[in-house]
């Protein structure tokens, strides 16, 4: 092997260890945190009721909005501390994340002032009844002010994710998820009710910042920052960088938050708890699959930045095979196994809504398997032109829902959803994506699709088979018929479907993984 073949192969392996350790440590975090969800949201039901439940998410689907304050800042600033980084332009670093605080904290001020303008106008123009006004106007002031707080929260994990240290950032958010819990359960519990476990998060928020910041400077020393060292230059790189991220974060708040909106204007407001339920699990999948994409986007900054398009290519066709092979099987459980589900879960009220769950995961399926090409279009400075698509199929989105909630009811506002990302994601970003990585679209479907779909039908078979066996009832019974079905997919893709960048990465985690078991069993004995 010459001294370039070396080279090359010490990269290759350099970063699969780091999409490794990083996928792993998202994984981590958010199984956690989907753990605390899967037990938190029937604890929920039961103290709030079915009608301040629906409440707390309208209002909390309003003030999902705000979000967009951030203009896709924190995406802007982990590029360019990666891009800094690998060039060893720290100074710019330092004065990029400067500039980033300093942006955060005037858009949280202006949160802050967006809802107490908002709090008295918002409950009227809902179908929220008397009775409840009150407090909604509350939860709109209460949700801005926390607004106002994890907007500049924001610049910490940025930096983190920036010099792909995922593993600390998610660390960070365990210790925020469990604080966050633990408060919210107290709260509930000792009669503090709606209002109190939303204000709680605000000093939780506060108080996660601790262990960021000292991770930051036990990480990069240098990277230490102030508040002297705003760059206006780096100002408008950040806005010219973030800006098509704002109109994409825009599509997103339309695609994902207008649909309970939609239904508390037309519906009475008891229909947004089962709307809200049915689409949070069918994004379950999805939310697991985007453990994987987080690491793509820096990595494919720093690849643009050393010129190498072959690996990029290579990065495009791994990441969105990897993508829908974990994210089809997963989809594909969720969708057989709902309504039993449903039934064992949140009790038999809402088993009657697993069609809900059905469409809403078929557009998140859709959408989702061109997200890997948007995180390596963000990356590389070229997604202008998703943005564009992605808020005309959110604008179609809406238009949808409202024109087929009357007729349709809660399945109108989710075929409304499906029609608009089907069309976005087949029939426009996926030609975009194959034209700049010049890809025919042959080898996107040998190389991507194919290999992902065949050994589902194996898979949906013996789902379907083993639930009209079985009819199970239990949690445990439907955890055990989903994990056998999990696990026929499994031999099917590593037989049949798994390229070679799949079967290296998974040979890599188990040798890691027994190194490790084995180092930490070795201490254990001279320890002791």
């Amino acid at each position: 092997m010459s001294g370039e073949e070396t080279i090359d192969a010490a990269k290759d392996a350099f970063l699969r260890r780091r999409v490794i350790v990083n996928t792993a440590s998202n994984y981590v975090a958010k199984i956690l945190t989907l753990g605390v969800w899967f037990f938190l949201t029937p604890f929920l039901l039961r103290q709030l009721g079915a009608s301040d439940y629906g409440l707390w998410i309208l209002i909390g689907s309003i003030a999902a909005y705000g979000s967009l304050l951030d203009f896709g800042i924190a995406s802007a600033a982990t590029k360019y501390v990666a891009q800094f980084h690998a060039e060893g332009r720290i100074e710019q670093a330092r004065s990029l994340v400067t500039t980033t605080l300093w942006l955060y904290i005037g858009l949280g001020f202006m949160a802050i002032v967006l809802s107490a303008i908002l709090a008295p106008i918002v409950p009227g123009l809902l179908n929220i009844p008397a009775g409840q006004q009150g407090t909604a106007s509350w939860l709109m002031l209460l949700s801005g002010l926390s607004l106002g707080v994890s907007l500049p929260s924001a610049t910490s994990i940025a930096v983190l994710r920036g010099l792909h240290r995922f593993d600390l950032s998610n660390l960070v958010g365990i210790f925020g998820m469990t604080l966050f819990t633990a408060a919210t359960v107290s709260v509930l519990l000792l009669g503090g009710g709606l209002l109190g476990m939303v204000a709680v998060g605000i000093p939780v928020t506060l108080v996660t910042q601790i262990p960021a910041i000292w991770l930051i400077r036990r990480t990069a020393p240098k990277l230490r920052f102030g508040l002297r060292q705003i760059d206006r230059g780096l100002l408008r790189t950040l806005m010219s960088f973030s800006s098509p991220l704002f109109v994409m974060n825009v599509a997103g708040q339309l695609q994902t938050k207008t649909d309970e909106i939609t239904i508390g204007v037309f519906m009475p407001i008891a229909n947004v708890a089962p709307y809200s339920i049915a689409r949070r699990l069918s994004e379950m999948p999805q939310i697991l699959s985007e453990q994987f994409m987080k690491v793509i986007m820096p990595l494919a900054s720093q690849l643009d930045a050393e010129n190498d398009r072959g690996r990029l290519r290579t990065l495009y066709l791994a990441s969105s095979r990897l993508t829908l092979a974990i994210f089809l099987p997963l989809a594909v459980g969720v969708m057989i196994l709902a309504q039993p589900f449903l039934k064992a879960w949140v009790g038999t009220p809402y088993d009657q809504y697993a069609y809900l769950v059905v469409i809403l995961t078929l557009a998140s399926l859709i959408d989702t398997s061109q997200w890997p090409a948007g995180a390596i279009l963000q990356g590389i400075g070229r997604h202008r032109l998703l943005a564009i698509i992605s808020l005309g199929a959110a604008l179609a989105n809406l238009g949808l829902s409202l024109v087929l909630v009357r007729p349709l009811g809660l399945a109108g506002v989710a075929i409304g959803t499906l029609i608009p990302a089907t069309i976005e994601s087949l029939f426009l970003v996926l030609p975009y994506v194959m034209r700049v990585n010049q890809i025919s679209f042959r080898i996107v479907l040998t190389e991507i699709y194919l290999p992902v779909v065949l050994p589902a039908v194996p898979m949906a078979i013996v789902l379907y088979g083993l639930r009209e066996i079985a009819q199970p009832v239990s949690l445990i019974a439907i955890a055990v018929i989903g994990g056998l079905g999990l696990l026929v997919y499994v031999i099917g893709y590593m037989t049949i479907g798994a390229g070679r960048v799949e079967r290296q990465l998974w040979r890599d985690t188990w040798l890691g993984a027994l190194r490790f078991t084995r180092q930490r069993f070795g201490r254990v004995r001279s320890d002791t």
